[in-house]
């Protein structure tokens, strides 16, 4: 069991992300990285590219199709302390799989989650958390994930820019003056750390990353969860990115990826 003390709990309160380093074994990882391959290999709508390159950008919904990432996602590891700091159980809203390959991963700009789920899905409270769990090595050189801390209460930035899915993804771009004033207050802090390690994020929490030109991947899995009675409310985006079904995920047992045996790309 992954238990939250009292620190935990207010550090997540007034920063808005909580980190829980090497959380899953590297053995553990190993069996999700021996996945990727599969999951990036797939055909159809969810699957994006980078805008200049066939290079994969992310993959939605490995958690459907794919039985590692079925089995991470319904993890207790990585359940129980999001149900605690969410007072009840959850649902999981969307996966994605960013890939940020070596060499060619791209740039987020700079956004909150919520906007998304707010404006696309009808989700009416910001009672939602991103769940990203680190596959490789992420330092301060291949394109990690910055936060800016705090920035969770600023609530829903109504200025930020919609940029038309593009590329059959949705960010609204938080504008580089009101960027500024932000951080100003928070500063910036960088996701590193080794594989295993998970960050748990409010969902209105301020995040982006740069691109990666090192020779080394930064591939994270994204669990985007909502507490169940905070369901989306309009469907016009298809299940790979909203879900149609918000029950309360149930655990499996703590070594469901240890039960894998020899590393396969387990469909």
């Amino acid at each position: 069991m992954t238990a939250l003390d009292e620190a935990m709990r207010r550090q997540f309160r007034h920063r808005g992300f909580l980190l829980l380093p090497s959380l899953f074994s590297e053995d553990e990882i190993a069996h999700v990285r021996a996945a990727v391959a599969a999951v990036v290999a797939r055909k159809g709508p969810e699957v994006i590219h980078e805008p200049d390159s066939d290079v994969v950008r992310m993959v939605y919904g490995a958690h459907r199709f794919n039985e590692v990432f079925r089995r991470l996602a319904r993890h207790p590891r990585w359940l129980e302390p999001v149900q605690a700091l969410m007072g009840g159980p959850v649902y999981i809203h969307q996966s994605r799989l960013n890939t940020k390959a070596a060499f060619h991963g791209g740039p987020w700009t700079w956004h909150q989650d919520y906007a998304t789920w707010s404006d696309r899905d009808g989700l009416l409270e910001p009672r939602a958390f991103m769940v990203a769990i680190l596959l490789d090595q992420a330092s301060t050189s291949n394109g990690p994930l910055m936060l800016v801390p705090g920035s969770h209460r600023c609530g829903l930035i109504a200025d930020a820019v919609d940029n038309q899915e593009s590329s059959s993804y949705t960010v609204f771009q938080i504008g580089e003056e009101r960027l500024a004033q932000i951080v100003r207050t928070g500063g910036i802090e960088l996701f590193v750390g080794p594989p295993g390690s998970v960050l748990i994020t409010h969902a209105n929490m301020v995040h982006g990353s740069a691109g990666n030109i090192t020779p080394w991947p930064r591939r994270i899995f994204y669990l985007n969860v909502a507490a169940v009675d905070n369901p989306p409310t309009k469907f016009d985006r298809p299940e790979h990115l909203c879900t149609r079904d918000w029950s309360a995920v149930g655990p499996l047992d703590d070594d469901c990826l240890r039960m894998l045996g020899p590393r396969s790309a387990t469909r």
